[in-house]
């Protein structure tokens, strides 16, 4: 089984907007990781940003990121496409076909979120998060 998840990039503002967006849709924030909760290296001051949340209300359901430190989501970047895996030969096959003429942006790491993930933009311009849950 493969499942697409929007995953939206809001720089430095990524809190604010799941409030906004917890009122507007009925939704709920179901997961949030900071980046002090993580064993990413990021300075103190970014340690208080969202390195992972997740949002659902009725027929809504995505992820969001205040992104990493340094890099500054602009529109067209601010929003990945994430796929979970549950199968590896299943998240090596795509990502072999969409890194071909593409580039990969963080190859194959260990999350702490127990899963396994690696991101790239594909050949169209299109940024993927390959993930594959360990169950």
């Amino acid at each position: 089984m493969k499942t697409l998840i929007p995953y939206l990039i809001i720089n430095s503002k990524c809190e604010e907007a799941l409030n906004l967006y917890t009122k507007s849709f009925d939704g709920e924030i179901t997961f949030i990781q900071k980046y002090a909760d993580t064993e990413y290296d990021v300075s103190e001051g970014f340690r208080d940003r969202i390195a992972h949340a997740e949002f659902r209300s009725e027929h809504i359901h995505f992820y969001a990121s205040d992104g990493f430190e340094g890099e500054k989501a602009v529109v067209g970047s601010n929003i990945a496409l994430s796929i979970t895996f549950e199968d590896e030969k299943a998240q090596i096959k795509a990502y072999e076909a969409l890194k071909v003429q593409g580039q990969v942006t963080m190859d194959f790491n260990q999350t702490s979120v127990e899963s396994r993930l690696v991101t790239l933009i594909d050949k169209f311009g299109i940024h993927w998060y390959l993930n594959l849950v360990h169950k």
